[in-house]
């Protein structure tokens, strides 16, 4: 098992933000994810790696909600215990969401699960391909609602194939 140093693993997640901040055309000339950037000039991004056999997620949870930041994302670094790249992310991201919901100081957080392992496009663009390591992004459950309902009063989603469409729960927009 071979393992990066913080810094390394920091730099490749960074590279990989901001790949996601660029306009494209696939998204009518937005940004991949035109939610990103504003985060990180409002310094409300918290960004950190977790390693399950070192703290617990809900650990990770504690020390972001004690950021005070609105969103997050954690890296997630392999070790003796898991493997990413053998995580299959719906399920991780089902279990993750009940666990939050569950939790009264974390009820109205979310998280989106990205794997690079898994075949996911996005306007014909495999955009968690591109991630150098499974990432988790917790949000609150409001912040993602609005996002997503801001995104479907714009063009975002012209390019989007129906069964991306039905996959990202937007109304055809088209």
């Amino acid at each position: 098992m071979k393992y990066e140093s913080k810094e390394v693993m920091l730099e490749k997640a960074y590279q990989y933000i901001h790949w996601l901040t660029q306009p494209n055309d696939a998204f009518s000339g937005m940004a991949v994810c035109p939610f990103i950037e504003p985060e990180i000039k409002k310094e409300q991004l918290y960004i950190d790696i977790w390693n399950p056999s070192q703290m617990a997620f809900m650990d990770m949870m504690s020390r972001y909600y004690d950021s005070q930041r609105r969103s997050a994302i954690f890296i997630c670094q392999d070790s003796p215990d898991i493997t990413w790249s053998q995580v299959e992310r719906r399920p991780i991201q089902q279990q993750l969401n009940a666990k939050l919901k569950a939790h009264p100081l974390f009820s109205e957080y979310k998280c989106i699960v990205l794997s690079p392992w898994e075949h996911f496009t996005a306007g014909g663009i495999s955009t968690r391909e591109k991630s150098p390591y499974f990432m988790i992004n917790i949000g609150s459950r409001q912040h993602f609602s609005k996002s997503h309902k801001q995104l479907q009063k714009s063009r975002y989603f012209a390019n989007f194939t129906d069964d991306e469409l039905n996959r990202l729960k937007v109304k055809d927009n088209k």
